[in-house]
Parts: C-alpha cells; sequence; structure tokens
C-alpha cells in the first residue's frame, strides 16, 4: 500500500505486538474468552440518536499523541470515563496503542466497567486478533482505519466486528476512501481531518468530504475539535457526531466542556 513515515513505524510495531500478544494467549482462546462476554453497548444506536439538536460527543480517553508527547499522562481512565458520561457524551474511545499514546487495554477495561456508554477501541487494526482482543477488553465498537487495510481485509473485519457484536468506526481521510468504506459495507465512518503520514491536521478534509455522505452513513468528524464553533460548523454540513480528545483531556473540567460543546448555539 506504501505506507509511509508514522503510519509505516506504527504498523511495523503493531506486528510485532500482535505477534505477542497471540504468542501469549492463542486466537482460538481469545476467540472463546470473547464470545464469553456479555453483549456489548449499541454504539450505531447511541450515534444514531445523534442530531442537528443535540448532537453526539465521542470523548476520548488519550494520555499522549506522537505529534504532542504526553498529554494527561497520569489520566484515571475509569474516572474520565464517568466524567464524560455526567457531560452527556454518547460514546467513549480509549486508545489503547501504548508504545505512541501510552494507552493499553487496561485503561479500555477499567473505562468500560466504569460507563453503561459505548466503548470504541482505538487502535492501528491489522489482525483479527485485535477484533476478538477489544470485545474481550469490554469494548463496544473498534477503530478500522483505511489506510492501513487492504479492500478485502477492510470488508472482511466489518463483518468480523459486527459478528462480535460490535458495530465499527471505519476511518478514512479522503473522497476515494469513502468510496472504499462505502463499497465495504461501513456505515459509521469518521473523518479524521489528521494524515496518518505527516500528522498535519487540515479541517478542510472534512469540508470536502461532508457532502458526499449519504443517508446510509452516520458521519463522524475526528481531530482537530476544540470549540462549540467547530462542531456548529459541522452540524451545518450535516454532520452530527464528534470524535474528540486532547481539547477534552486538556480542559480544566471534562465534564462542564462536553456540556459547553453540546450547547453549541
Amino acid at each position: 500500500m506504501g505506507m509511509t513515515g508514522f503510519l509505516k513505524e506504527v504498523t511495523e510495531h503493531k506486528k510485532r505486538k500482535v505477534q505477542a500478544s497471540a504468542a501469549r494467549l492463542p486466537l482460538k482462546d481469545i476467540c472463546r474468552e470473547a464470545e464469553s462476554m456479555q453483549p456489548a453497548a449499541d454504539f450505531r444506536a447511541a450515534l444514531e440518536k445523534s442530531s442537528r439538536e443535540k448532537p453526539g460527543i465521542i470523548a476520548e480517553i488519550k494520555k499522549a499523541s506522537p505529534s504532542k508527547g504526553d498529554i494527561r499522562p497520569d489520566l484515571d481512565a475509569a474516572a474520565f470515563a464517568q466524567m464524560y458520561t455526567k457531560g452527556g457524551a454518547c460514546a467513549v474511545s480509549v486508545l489503547t496503542e501504548q508504545k505512541y499514546f501510552k494507552g493499553s487495554l487496561e485503561d479500555l477495561e477499567a473505562a468500560s466497567k466504569a460507563t453503561d456508554l459505548p466503548v470504541l477501541r482505538k487502535d492501528f487494526t491489522i489482525h483479527e486478533y485485535q477484533i476478538h482482543e477489544a470485545r474481550f477488553h469490554g469494548a463496544s465498537s473498534i477503530l478500522l482505519i483505511c489506510t492501513l487495510l487492504e479492500t478485502n481485509q477492510l470488508s472482511d473485519y466489518i463483518h468480523l466486528s459486527r459478528e462480535t457484536g460490535m458495530e465499527p468506526l471505519v476511518e478514512i481521510n479522503s473522497e476515494y476512501e469513502l468510496e472504499t468504506a462505502d463499497r465495504c459495507g461501513a456505515v459509521v465512518i469518521g473523518v479524521n481531518n489528521r494524515n496518518l503520514a505527516t500528522l498535519e491536521t487540515d479541517l478542510n478534509v472534512t469540508r470536502r468530504i461532508a457532502p458526499l455522505f449519504t443517508e446510509s452513513h452516520i458521519p463522524v468528524q475526528a481531530s482537530g475539535i476544540r470549540s462549540a464553533k467547530d462542531i456548529r460548523d459541522g452540524v451545518n454540513r450535516n454532520i452530527y457526531n464528534f470524535l474528540i480528545g486532547e481539547s477534552i483531556v486538556t480542559s480544566d473540567d471534562p465534564q462542564s466542556f462536553i456540556q459547553e460543546l453540546l450547547s453549541y448555539e
């Protein structure tokens, strides 16, 4: 696929991590463990409820990033999940990538136990093992990144996620990737304003792609959302769900900040 920059680096690292995890707990065993879990909260239904009058915030638990370094490394995942719930978020996103984002599966599990909201596992999914692993640790959804996966692989992972009881969030960064995601059967589609190869953020990505969504899609805007004005801009483009991490995590009062974002008018 010709991946370059950060995306190539993180993918190589992730391959090694998955191999190590599978050596400790083989695929057949993680599948069995995942199947024993209680049914996941309905991520798709939660986002379908969002509207112009009441947009949805997928509030993210994010300790660090490759572009910013440490953001809030001492973050308590359970406590933040509870604050997000009280603030009115429609779902919680948990970064589980350890090397670059200082996340963990323990954070995912802690957050999922602390809230009744759907919880998204946000990571670089390159193997079916990670889908079962996400479900086993309490996820209700998993991130699938178009740039990272071959078309057939993306289609397979969308269907596998649904078989485990999770509606995936499929991430795109271009008009071409929207076409690919649609062909593969994606419904919840996130426009990432950040280019994963260069880590540069450009809000014009969403502005270009927003008119191309159809009624069969549930669009989500991600990256670079910092204020109620950004929410208003998205809503005016018929996007009613927003994945927000850094600006919530670094706010003085995450619960109040979410409420402020929701009061975008």
